[in-house]
């Protein structure tokens, strides 16, 4: 049963299952947590949805929205679902269906689309156009280090909570954008060809969010999705934005976010369990990736100070830090 958790002043409701709970909430927005294993009757999916929810999974899943195509969710992505909309799902790894969210009011996220896409017309059209689209690495490391914050019982004043989630959702809604204009341009005709070259890509997807830290080649993915190695590594560019390489490597380094934040294992222990070279390799990647070493990322968590969760929320991608490269 779905309890509703409504605010007199916005109405804005919540939708709070068995399997989640609101960290924290205003009258404006939410943060909270959601974990649903594989055998948990609620795991086969969702909704209708009461609110607005952006979703970052810890975990991936095949999601099969009522709205869109059915696509991989993983830690290199974000979930968008707008009111009224449900959702099926699929396992992909056996850790179920983890993530963090932001549930906000329409209206906030109607007033944030018409000042960053002018062509939005408002209560007329859909909040998303789309219910998976990438998140970049900053944007990830900071909504990690404000969950953590969060989580950790921080002393955060209302007016920072409430303004460090609407920095959150601007830059989902402008990374959203930027997607669209690629899979926009990226976009050929609809016939059976293209249908494949989606099939194939996504399975590829599913092969590296299941097996990300083993060392695998082109040759062995386009093997188990049937195709060319060159006709693979094309496609998948041009489909998600990303390189092949690159995608897997965000999944490494996106799971090495939580292995730091939870877990006693050294810097030496993470890359070794995540398939990196060796501990140097893992710590110039991370730190270029996200802007700062694991140890410091470490610490901040343990600490998860209001002034780090902000000045993470500072840092702009820059090349190679996003899921695009």
């Amino acid at each position: 049963m779905n309890v509703g958790l409504a605010d007199a002043t916005t109405g804005f409701e919540i939708n709070v299952t068995p399997v989640e709970r609101i960290l924290r909430r205003t009258a404006l927005v939410a943060a909270g947590e959601y974990r649903c294993p594989v055998d948990h009757p609620q795991f086969i999916g969702g909704g209708p949805e009461t609110c607005p929810f952006i979703v970052f999974p810890r975990s991936s899943v095949h999601m099969i929205p009522d709205r869109g195509q059915a696509e991989a969710c993983t830690p290199n992505t974000v979930n968008l679902l707008d009111v009224g909309d449900c959702y099926s799902r699929r396992p992909i790894s056996p850790e179920g269906a983890a993530c963090d969210w932001i549930a906000a009011a329409p209206q906030v996220l109607r007033e944030m689309m018409q000042a960053l896409r002018p062509a939005y017309k408002g209560k007329s059209q859909p909040l998303f156009d789309r219910a998976v689209v990438p998140v970049a690495a900053p944007t990830f490391v900071a909504q990690r280090t404000f969950f953590c914050a969060v989580r950790n019982g921080s002393a955060i004043p209302p007016l920072a909570f409430e303004e460090t989630v609407f920095r959150l959702l601007e830059r989902v809604l402008r990374e959203t954008r930027a997607f669209m204009n690629h899979a926009a341009s990226a976009a050929g005709p609809r016939h059976t060809a293209a249908s494949r070259q989606r099939e194939m890509v996504e399975h590829t997807k599913y092969i590296l969010a299941r097996e990300f830290p083993l060392p695998l080649s082109i040759a062995h993915l386009a093997q188990r999705v049937h195709c060319s190695a060159w006709h693979l590594a094309r496609s998948f560019r041009k489909m998600t934005g990303s390189t092949l390489h690159n995608y897997q490597q965000q999944l490494r380094l996106r799971a090495a976010l939580d292995l730091l934040a939870e877990s006693d294992l050294n810097g030496t222990a993470i890359a070794s369990r995540l398939g990196f070279a060796s501990h140097s390799h893992f710590s110039n990647v991370f730190h270029r990736q996200f802007g700062l070493t694991p140890r410091a990322f470490a610490r901040a968590c343990s600490r998860a100070s209001l002034g780090y969760m902000q000045a993470t929320l500072q840092a702009q991608p820059g090349p190679g830090q996003g899921t695009r490269s």
